[in-house]
């Protein structure tokens, strides 16, 4: 992730704003620009309580991968693994939700792909950064999870979803009718919006029984 900012804190946030580092923020020369978040509200809203329990829960071991822009980055993976692995547990949708080398027959295969949507990232950042965030500027951030489920003499079960989130440096607006989200919070809404509809469609049609 090329950083070039004279502030530690700044370039954490930068890696904490986007996992793959889409956002080459060389532009912070200062370590002082503004930065809010936006999650993308297209994916329809699921809470646990929508979720249709199964008449019997199993254990199911879960193995992930986080991409940036189609390659694995296993730091971003680490990061994400404990997002997915929470939301799992909480959903009450399995007797148990594993990682490591198990007996369990069922199999939850998640992969993560996180992707620049907003061309020209690296000539917006610079012009953010040489203006000291009169310009400002907002990227996006795409998401694409893929999921499969395997369980033994059943056919394989996979979904698909996608999400967005939009980040704006210096003095630049927002989406239209979107508030920021709270500082951290944008990457755990997104795992955890993306992994409930996964669950919400799997439980509605009787995928986990």
């Amino acid at each position: 992730m090329p950083f070039l900012s004279l502030n530690r804190d700044v370039a954490r946030l930068c890696r904490q704003a986007s996992l793959m580092g889409v956002m080459s923020l060389s532009l912070l020369t200062t370590g002082c620009l503004s930065m809010k978040q936006y999650v993308d509200p297209t994916l329809p809203k699921v809470t646990i309580a929508d979720l249709k329990q199964p008449e019997t829960k199993q254990t199911v071991q879960l193995f992930l991968e986080y991409q940036t822009k189609g390659a694995t980055n296993p730091q971003a993976t680490e990061l994400a693994r404990p997002m997915v692995l929470a939301t799992l547990k909480k959903s009450n949708l399995f007797s148990d939700v594993v990682m490591a080398p198990t007996t369990a027959d069922r199999k939850l295969f998640i992969t993560i792909n996180n992707f620049p949507v907003t061309k020209d990232v690296g000539g917006k950042s610079f012009m953010t950064g040489f203006t000291l965030g009169l310009a400002g500027t907002m990227i996006t951030d795409g998401f694409q999870m893929n999921a499969a489920y395997d369980v033994p003499g059943q056919p394989e079960v996979k979904h698909s979803y996608k999400h967005a989130m939009y980040s704006t440096i210096g003095n630049a607006d927002g989406p239209a009718n979107l508030v920021p989200v709270a500082k951290g919070e944008a990457i755990p809404s997104i795992m955890n919006g993306m992994v409930l509809n996964l669950l919400n469609d799997m439980s509605r049609a009787g995928e986990l029984n």
